[in-house]
């Protein structure tokens, strides 16, 4: 991998990173802040939010293939992540590792097919 290739890798995953402890902090406070009841509600609240990410970036990969010039094999990148978001649900839950696994696979086959 070329330098420009670590240095967008290491970008995007310090912007997950980010974007996690931005999202993370404030349940966190919260619990802390509240005690019982106050996780009762996260928890209510939290457990539409799996779905929503795991719909939102379904989304976002399909959206490039209703355009005419997408080709037979951008429907591969896609169908893939899917699969790796479903098989790790059913072996370990959870929404964290289901969402990472799903996002490498889908960046791992666009990279692999020479990119967007």
């Amino acid at each position: 991998m070329t330098e420009a290739g670590w240095t967008l890798l290491l970008t995007v995953l310090a912007c997950g990173l980010g974007t996690f402890v931005l999202r993370a902090l404030p349940f966190w406070w919260r619990l802390r802040r509240r005690g019982a009841s106050g996780s009762q509600s996260i928890r209510r609240w939290s457990s539409a939010m799996g779905p929503a990410a795991l719909a939102a970036l379904l989304v976002a990969s399909l959206h490039p293939l209703v355009w005419p010039a997408a080709g037979p094999t951008r429907i591969l990148p896609v169908a893939a992540a899917v699969a790796a978001v479903v098989v790790w649900q059913r072996l370990c839950g959870g929404l964290v590792g289901p969402t990472l696994w799903g996002t490498a696979v889908y960046a791992w086959m666009v990279w692999v097919d020479g990119g967007p």
